[in-house]
Parts: structure tokens; C-alpha cells; sequence
């Protein structure tokens, strides 16, 4: 089974436009690992990452042992179904933007997650208080990255970060 690439960062220091951009790289070797969640959509991109569901609907996965882990942020529920992932894997690369306690969900449910730190560089933190104070309290779970990225929101920053993380795909 492939491994999972997870980008792991603070709100906003563009995990999801790195993941994009990697994935419009790399179709042959990467797809996005969509999660579950029942938060309400925010933009154009949030297909490409999540399978809107019920409370309902996450709640009977978990009940019938099909999600590999599942948490609550900020009201909504958030989970990734395990043979999904599977599916997933057995073809591609996963590539996610992950918390530090998804990694470690998945990482007991015995995946292999790559972990890419992305540190910002020159950039607004989230206006929303909540995502900040949650960022602030994941910052310090002591997870440790396989690599770290700092992703500089400068002219050529975005084409630097890309090809470090070409680095590590093709080091997998």
C-alpha cells in the first residue's frame, strides 16, 4: 500500500494550494485523500478535499468500524473512511492536509504518513480566532515532521516549495 503525503501547518500557509499544485503535477502518481466532514462549503476548492455528510452519516460509519479515525473542530464533525483510503492507496499516493491528531489516527489505524511540516513565510494568519487558538494548541503536540517546508508567500516562494516537495515524492 502507497503511503500518505500529509501537509501539516497553520491556517492559511497554503497546504491546500501546495496540494493542488502537486496533484496538477503529478496526476500519474498522487491524488488528494478527501475527508469526510459535515462543515458547510466554503469555496470552489472544497470538493477537491471533502465529501460533505451529515452528522448522521458519520456517526453510522463509525459505528460500523469504517472510519479510520474521527474528530469535532469548531462544531462539525470530520472523519476519512477507511476503504476509501484504501481504494486510494492501492493505486496512488494519498496527499492531505492533515492535523497533528489525524496523523496519529492514521498512523494507529497502520498507514505510513510522510509528514511535511509547512512553515510559513510572509503571511496573514487566519482572521478567525478559533482557527488560531486551535493552530496555537496543535503547534505544540510534539508531533515531529519528516520534513519541514518553509513556504514563503513572496514572488517564487509557491514554485520553491513545489519543487522541495517533488523532492520528497520522488524520494518515496
Amino acid at each position: 500500500m502507497n503511503p500518505i503525503l500529509g501537509l501539516v501547518g497553520p491556517s492559511g500557509s497554503g497546504k491546500s494550494t501546495l496540494i493542488i499544485a502537486m496533484v496538477a503535477k503529478f496526476p500519474e502518481k498522487l491524488e488528494i485523500s478527501r475527508s469526510l466532514t459535515t462543515r458547510p462549503r466554503r469555496g470552489d476548492d472544497d470538493d477537491l478535499f471533502y465529501s460533505f455528510t451529515t452528522p448522521e452519516d458519520i456517526k453510522s460509519r463509525q459505528a460500523r468500524g469504517l472510519l479510520t479515525h474521527f474528530a469535532e473542530y469548531a462544531g462539525n464533525l470530520y472523519a476519512t473512511d477507511r476503504n476509501e483510503l484504501d481504494e486510494l492507496l492501492s493505486h496512488k499516493i494519498g496527499i492531505a492536509a492533515l492535523v497533528e491528531d489525524g496523523v496519529r489516527a492514521l498512523r494507529k489505524a497502520g498507514y505510513r504518513v510522510i509528514v511535511v511540516k509547512i512553515q510559513p513565510e510572509h503571511y496573514e494568519s487566519s482572521s478567525d480566532a478559533e482557527r488560531r487558538q486551535a493552530d496555537q494548541i496543535r503547534a505544540q503536540s510534539g508531533l515531529e515532521a519528516d520534513h519541514a517546508i518553509t513556504n514563503s508567500f513572496d514572488p517564487g516562494g509557491l514554485e520553491r516549495s513545489l519543487g522541495e516537495l517533488k523532492t520528497i515524492l520522488n524520494d518515496l
